[in-house]
């Protein structure tokens, strides 16, 4: 597609690609009681860059796009009801109103004025203004971590009323507007600063975030190793929690994040590119066959080494799959329609 950015399409089918791992390993990976191997940590520490990967360059894509308070109105209300549909097409993992991250990706065009218009106001501005935000919402989930909610899957999940459906999708739920807006925000940070050649700032002060990040989860991992404590899960008594998105989640996440678009920048990935012009596309269809077939591994018991092939064949098939696409329907996908719909 002409005047696109190749590491950008990049990025984005990475982000999508681990998002479908993540979705996978939760319905065909190998049960909580099989011994970890170096392949399961492999995946569940890409998986936990799957979200923070979405959700930035979805800020980035924000800070770059010029739309009416109408306009976003109508996407905002296509990515709630979008997730509406995902949760109904996969109900082994979500109450059929609980908020998800189509959600967060409405809520966040939402409120762009509030965390967007600092920055395309004064991109001069823009170090201040992710610092200061930064700083913001690091110091609210280290002092007042109790108003994120509990650490457990079923009570971010259960949706039972509106005003529970809000207090999810504003603090409380798998990936509620606070803290997750942080990412948005990076990603607007990197699109202030960055140009079509290399997106992610080459500056001192970027760089300089990039390398306090990797020495803070050095630093939290030989902790946690020298007094015996888990490092990271995704839920319960651990230093780095998913849900909710505790402090350490948030640096090592960004921490990830970066280095990863700084690696599609300086590595051609283009093969990935079909996936990444149609990652919403692929996001939105890649639960209904996971839905349909939940059941296999429970029907046929999968060792961990099954489970481990079902789970990263799945991821694979997407990348053929979305080159056959672009190829046979090139114009025929969500990112098209809605476009037509909200322009």
């Amino acid at each position: 597609m002409a005047g696109r950015i190749e590491h950008i399409d990049s990025i984005r089918a990475l982000a999508v690609l681990l998002m479908v791992m993540v979705h996978a390993a939760a319905t065909w990976g190998p049960p909580s009681s099989t011994q970890p191997s170096a392949l399961v940590y492999a995946v569940s520490g890409l998986g936990g860059l799957a979200a923070p990967l979405f959700v930035t360059v979805f800020g980035w894509g924000c800070f770059r796009s010029s739309t009416t308070g109408s306009q976003r109105v109508k996407r905002a209300g296509f990515f709630i009801l979008a997730q509406t549909a995902i949760n109904i097409s996969a109900p082994h993992l979500f109450e059929v109103f609980s908020p998800g991250v189509l959600t967060l990706f409405g809520l966040l065009i939402l409120t762009q004025p509030l965390w967007l218009d600092p920055m395309t106001r004064a991109p001069q501005r823009s170090n201040a203004v992710f610092f200061t935000a930064l700083t913001g919402v690091m110091m609210v989930t280290l002092l007042f971590s109790s108003i994120q909610g509990p650490s457990t899957w079923d009570a971010r999940n259960e949706t039972n009323s509106m005003l529970q459906w809000i207090k999810h999708a504003l603090f409380s739920g798998t990936y509620p507007l606070f803290p997750w807006v942080i990412f948005a925000t990076l990603g607007a940070f990197i699109s202030s600063q960055g140009d079509d050649n290399k997106t992610f700032p080459q500056t001192n002060y970027a760089l300089s975030m990039v390398f306090a990040g990797c020495l803070a989860c050095a630093f939290s991992f030989a902790y946690a190793a020298h007094h015996g404590v888990q490092w990271a899960a995704p839920t319960g008594p651990a230093l780095l929690t998913f849900f909710p998105a505790n402090t350490l989640f948030l640096v090592a996440a960004m921490t990830g994040v970066s280095l990863l678009w700084l690696l599609a920048q300086h590595i051609s990935m283009n093969v990935l590119n079909p996936l990444g012009q149609r990652s919403l596309s692929v996001y939105l269809i890649h639960f209904i066959p996971i839905g349909l077939f939940h059941g296999l591994n429970e029907s046929y018991a999968f060792t961990m080494s099954q489970s481990m092939m079902m789970v990263l064949a799945y991821t694979s098939v997407w990348l053929p799959f979305a080159h056959a696409w672009s190829r046979l329907a090139p114009r025929m996908d969500v990112e098209h329609a809605l476009r037509f719909l909200t322009k």
